[in-house]
């Protein structure tokens, strides 16, 4: 991966660069980029970057033998660690990363900007991912030996909110790496992240893209009409994996879901409630987040629309219908106060809370919230 295959992000870019032209770069960075914002790409840039040979004042060569090894993710000196789920016959607690390269290699060359549903499809499962204590010993391990071909080792450890508890096995390692040795997390969500390892590491805010980027991207890939592509990125409000999701009718409409579970809400009788979350209850773990992360967004744009009435609010014209019609009985600061409904709900999904018990008392609450209570 070049930085030139990745649209815009121009000052992140110019940062990464200069840490290597100037022989400071940070032992452990952390950036924070959310879904499709291409967080992944840019630490995948940053290390050929790091490790080409013939590199320029804007970029690797992309031609040397160490380009060539990273830019197919095979270079001995960089290492991959990833939420993974129990493999084949072999026992969840010994299964790492490593056992999962060739699908990682795979999906990288497809997507760099996918993100853990589209991960989760790759290794067909729906089991719940994580990183754990084996993974840790090992990636101590091999940053503790020698390097093979360059002089640098680098981590590169993707959604490090997976890591529990055992992540603090990584602290001595993350403070005093050996030398030359440099770890970079990928995070979507600091707050899920340890904060005895965000403490220890410098942290990059990698921004969306922007949505003539997001445009761009989809009008190369898939060759559609301008009219269309602008349209997705609108919609897709910087993500790129969401807007090739978009293009490619693999985007599943919650709209309709959010909406009766409003409607339920504001009823609150638990029977309906009860029946309703057997609906969500029976989908997959990726899409039971990503149906809270939906309505977390369409409440966010709904809080934008509802500030500036402007056109350019990143919902489809169903769900600006939607929305004109909430207004009669949702205001802003209902809608605020449902959307911290909803990020809390998403952090406690992660942190495997009872879905049930936890959307039954939400959906309580925000009945209260909708009738004013």
């Amino acid at each position: 991966m070049q930085f030139s295959q990745i649209l815009g992000k121009s000052e992140v870019k110019r940062q990464l660069i200069q840490q290597v032209q100037k022989d400071r770069i940070p032992h452990a960075q952390l950036f924070l980029a959310r879904e499709g914002y291409g967080g992944l790409a840019l630490a995948l840039a940053f290390a050929t970057y790091l490790m080409c040979e013939q590199k320029t004042e804007t970029d690797s060569c992309g031609q040397c033998g160490q380009c060539l090894k990273t830019n197919k993710f095979i270079h001995p000196d960089i290492h991959f660690s990833f939420p993974v789920v129990k493999q084949g016959e072999k026992k969840r607690e010994i299964t790492t990363s490593d056992d999962y390269l060739p699908e990682w290699r795979e999906i990288l060359s497809q997507n760099p900007f996918m993100g853990l549903n589209e991960w989760m499809q790759q290794m067909d499962s729906d089991s719940q991912p994580n990183i754990n204590v084996k993974e840790c010993n090992d990636i101590i391990h091999k940053l503790n030996m020698m390097s093979y071909e360059s002089d640098y080792k680098v981590l590169i450890m993707w959604l490090p909110e997976y890591l529990d508890k055992e992540g603090n096995r990584l602290l001595k390692l993350i403070e005093e790496p050996t030398d030359n040795t440099f770890i970079i997390l990928v995070a979507e969500n600091q707050n899920l992240v340890l904060k005895t390892i965000l403490s220890r590491c410098q942290l990059i805010k990698v921004p969306k893209f922007e949505n003539k980027e997001v445009s761009q991207y989809i009008i190369e890939k898939l060759e559609l009409p301008i009219s269309k592509a602008e349209q997705i990125a609108n919609l897709a409000d910087g993500n790129i994996n969401l807007a090739m999701s978009i293009a490619t009718d693999e985007a599943p409409d919650f709209s309709d879901l959010l909406i009766s579970w409003l409607r339920i809400a504001y009823k609150s009788d638990p029977l309906e409630i009860n029946k309703w979350i057997s609906t969500v209850d029976g989908m997959t773990k990726n899409d039971q987040k990503n149906f809270l992360e939906y309505g977390l967004h369409f409440f966010n744009q709904f809080v934008f629309w509802m500030y500036t009435k402007s056109e350019e609010v990143n919902l489809t014209d169903k769900e600006k219908e939607i929305a004109g019609n909430m207004t009669k009985i949702i205001n802003v600061t209902k809608a605020e106060a449902i959307s911290a409904i909803l990020d809390e709900a998403i952090v406690n999904l992660h942190r495997n809370a009872n879905l049930k018990i936890l959307l039954f008392a939400d959906t309580l609450t925000i009945g209260d919230i909708v009738r004013g209570k």
